[in-house]
C-alpha cells in the first residue's frame, strides 16, 4: 500500500512507513553557522547557514551578519544565537544576534569592551553568555542573552592564549574551553552564574589550537585542530562535572578540523567546515557524544568555511531546567564581590535551583529582606564597588533575564532592611549618606507600579545592618547597629498605613549584619548575624502580638550577612561562614522549632545579597 498522509492509519502501518513521513524542520534541533572566512571566494563572509541535527543533509541560507568577518565567537541560548568579535581587516567589537525561529539578517546586540579576534571561546546557559580570551588576551566577558547590551567583565583565563576551542562546551552551570596558541594543552572551566577567574580543569591529550568543541549535558568533546603547525584529526572527550584530563574519542573523517566550529544537540555533535591543509572545507561531520568512535559525514555547507562560529538551540547547557518556573520561587540577587547574578530556587524542593538573570548593576550590601508580590520581585540599594546606590530593580518571577529599572529610593542606601505585603514594599534604615552612620528614614513603593519611593515614616532609632520580615499587615525590623552600638530591639510597622515604627520587643541577643528574617502568616524567625562574635542563633516571635523573642534553634553554620527567603512554610538561609564564603543553604520549617537542616548548595556565595519570594508571609 502506498503511503497516504491524508488518511488515518493504524499503528502498525504508521510504523511500517515511518521513514517516509515528512520532517518539519521547524521542530528540529537547529544549528546556525557563521561561515567566517569564505575560502571558496577568498573573502571574509557575512553568510549564516542553518542545518537540522535530526535531518542529515546540506545546510541552507539563514541570513547575514551585520559585518562580514572571520575568527569570531558563537554562543547563545535556546532562542537566540550570538556572534561576537572577529576580523575583517581589523579587529571587531561587534555583537550580533539572530533568532533561531526566524530566518533573516542579524540584529545589533551591543559591543565588546574592546575589539577582539582569533576565535575567542563561547559558552552559555539559557540566561548568560560568557566568552573571551581572544587576541592572546586573558579577558573574559559576559552578557545577559535575552537583553541586548554591551559586555560586562567576568574575569580572566588561566593563560593568555588565543584560538581557543570553538563551540559551546558545558552544562547549565559550567563552561569549559581548551587549547590555544602559542601551543597549550590546558583545559579551563568557570561557573557561569558566578563572575570570576577560570580554574584549571585538566589537560588535552596534546598541545593544540584551532579546535572545535561540543557537548551533551555530561560530556564535552574537542575535535581536530593543529599540533606543531600540522593538522590533526584526533577527537577527545572529558566529563564536564569531574575535573580531569581528556581521553581519546575517535577520529575525524580527515584532517579537516583546523579552524572548524562546533555545534551540539542534546545527543549529537557537529564539526563544521575547517581547514584541509592550506584550504577550507564545506564538510559537516557528526558524532554521537555519549559513545566513542569516528565521525561520519552529515552534509555540506554551501561554501568552504574556516574560522567561523556556530551555536545551537538544542545544546544541553542552554535548556531550561525542568522545574522552572517553580510554584514557590525564591531569588537571591547580587552580593559580594559586586555580582549581578540572580539565582532562583524551588523553595519547596531541596536542591532545585538555577541561574535566573542579572541585576542592572552588580552590587553587594543590598537592602536585605523580601520586597515582592506574587508576580514581581524588587531589589534596592547596595554598593557597586565605587559608590552607594539608590537604584531599585524589578523582575517578573515567571521570566528569566535581566532586571528592569523600577525607580529610585529617596536616598542612596546600603545595609538597609525591607519587607512587604503583596502590594506595598517598605525600605527601612540603612547607611543613607555613605559615611557609615545609621539612618531612621523609611521609604515605600507600590510594587505593581514602577516609580520612585515615597517617605513612609521613621524608625524608633536610626539603624543599619538589621534584619526584617513581615506578614500581610505588619513588617518587623530586628537588631542591627545604632549610634550606641549593637541593638536587640524589634520594632514593627503597619504596612498599609504610613507612619513611624512601634516597639515590639527584643531579640534573645543583640546582633547585626544581619539577623535575616523569614516568616509565615503568623510567625517570624530571625537567624544568625554578628554579636560579640558570629552567631548561628535563631529566634522567633508571633507577628500579631508583641513581646520578646524565643529561642528557635541553630543554623548549621556560624556566620553573618546571610540572605533569607521563605514560602510561609519553609525558610531558607544562605549559610555564609565567618569569612564571608560558603554556598550551603540551610532550611527550617517555620511553624516548628529546632535546628536547621541542609537544603543543598547555591551556585555561588551570596554574601551580602538581596532576596525575594513569590509566596512569603506578607502575601495573602
Amino acid at each position: 500500500m502506498a503511503p497516504s498522509y491524508s488518511g488515518v492509519w493504524n499503528i502498525s502501518t504508521q510504523y511500517q512507513y515511518r521513514t517516509g513521513w515528512p520532517f518539519d524542520a521547524n521542530l528540529g534541533s537547529k544549528a546556525l553557522t557563521a561561515i567566517g572566512y569564505d575560502d571558496t571566494n577568498s573573502a571574509y563572509s557575512n553568510v549564516v547557514e542553518r542545518f537540522i541535527f535530526e535531518s542529515a543533509g546540506n545546510s541552507t541560507d539563514f541570513g547575514d551578519l551585520s559585518v562580514a568577518r572571520s575568527e569570531l565567537a558563537g554562543f547563545g541560548n535556546d532562542t537566540r544565537a550570538l556572534f561576537a568579535s572577529g576580523y575583517t581587516g581589523s579587529n571587531s567589537d561587534v555583537i550580533d544576534f539572530m533568532v533561531y525561529a526566524s530566518a533573516g539578517n542579524a540584529t545589533d546586540f551591543g559591543d565588546l569592551a574592546s575589539a577582539q579576534r582569533r576565535n575567542p571561546f563561547g559558552a552559555a546557559n539559557n540566561v548568560r553568555g560568557v566568552f573571551g580570551a581572544g587576541n592572546s588576551s586573558g579577558s573574559i566577558y559576559y552578557v545577559t542573552i535575552a537583553s541586548a547590551g554591551n559586555t560586562t567583565d567576568f574575569g580572566s583565563s588561566t593563560e593568555q592564549k588565543s584560538h581557543r576551542s570553538q563551540g559551546m562546551v558545558g552544562s547549565t552551570t559550567r563552561g569549559i574551553y581548551a587549547g590555544g596558541s602559542a601551543l597549550t594543552d590546558v583545559i579551563d572551566y568557570f561557573t557561569i552564574a558566578s563572575a570570576g577567574n577560570s580554574i584549571d580543569f585538566g589537560n588535552l591529550t596534546a598541545t593544540k589550537y584551532e579546535i572545535s568543541g561540543m557537548s551533551s549535558s555530561t560530556r564535552g568533546v574537542f575535535a581536530g585542530g593543529r599540533i606543531d603547525g600540522e593538522d590533526t584529526n584526533v577527537i577527545e572527550y572529558i566529563t564536564i562535572a569531574s575535573a580531569g584530563n581528556a581521553s581519546d574519542f575517535g577520529d575525524l573523517l580527515s584532517s579537516t578540523g583546523r579552524g572548524a566550529s562546533g555545534a551540539s544537540s542534546s545527543t549529537k555533535g557537529a564539526i563544521i567546515g575547517g581547514g584541509t591543509g592550506g584550504g577550507g572545507s564545506n564538510v559537516i561531520q557528526t558524532i554521537t557524544i555519549a559513545s566513542t568512535g569516528n565521525a561520519s559525514d552529515f552534509g555540506d555547507l554551501s561554501l568552504e568555511a574556516v574560522y567561523g562560529a556556530s551555536a545551537s538551540d538544542a545544546q544541553a547547557g542552554v535548556q531550561n531546567e525542568s522545574y522552572f518556573a517553580p510554584a514557590a520561587i525564591g531569588l537571591y540577587a547580587g552580593g559580594h564581590p559586586y555580582q549581578t547574578a540572580i539565582v532562583y530556587l524551588n523553595i519547596a524542593t531541596d536542591g532545585e535551583l538555577g541561574l535566573f538573570g542579572d541585576l542592572t548593576v552588580g552590587r553587594s550590601s543590598n537592602v536585605n529582606g523580601t520586597m515582592s508580590s506574587t508576580t514581581r520581585g524588587l531589589f534596592a540599594g547596595g554598593n557597586d564597588g565605587s559608590s552607594h546606590l539608590n537604584v531599585i530593580d524589578f523582575v517578573s518571577f515567571s521570566t528569566k533575564g535581566k532586571a528592569t529599572d523600577f525607580g529610585n529610593l529617596t536616598t542612596t542606601n546600603i545595609d538597609g532592611a525591607c519587607f512587604s505585603s503583596s502590594t506595598r514594599g517598605v525600605v527601612a534604615g540603612g547607611d543613607r549618606v555613605g559615611d557609615g552612620s545609621s539612618s531612621d528614614i523609611v521609604d515605600y513603593v507600590t510594587i505593581a507600579s514602577a516609580g520612585n519611593a515615597t517617605d513612609f515614616g521613621d524608625m524608633t532609632t536610626a539603624t543599619q545592618q538589621h534584619g526584617s520580615t513581615s506578614n500581610t499587615t505588619r513588617g518587623l525590623v530586628a537588631g542591627g547597629t545604632t549610634a550606641g552600638g549593637l541593638t536587640n530591639t524589634i520594632e514593627y510597622f503597619t504596612i498599609a498605613s504610613t507612619g513611624d515604627a512601634t516597639d515590639f520587643g527584643d531579640l534573645t541577643e543583640a546582633r547585626r549584619v544581619t539577623p535575616a528574617g523569614v516568616s509565615s502568616s503568623t510567625r517570624a524567625v530571625f537567624a544568625a548575624g554578628l554579636a560579640s562574635s558570629a552567631s548561628n542563633v535563631m529566634d522567633y516571635v508571633t507577628i500579631g502580638s508583641t513581646g520578646n523573642a524565643t529561642d528557635f534553634g541553630d543554623l548549621t553554620v556560624v556566620g553573618y550577612y546571610h540572605a533569607a527567603l521563605s514560602d510561609k512554610t519553609t525558610g531558607l538561609y544562605t549559610a555564609i561562614g565567618t569569612g564571608g564564603t560558603g554556598i550551603a543553604i540551610d532550611k527550617i520549617t517555620i511553624a516548628s522549632t529546632g535546628n536547621a537542616t541542609d537544603w543543598g548548595d547555591n551556585l555561588h556565595s551570596h554574601y551580602a545579597a538581596a532576596s525575594a519570594s513569590n509566596s512569603h508571609g506578607g502575601i495573602a
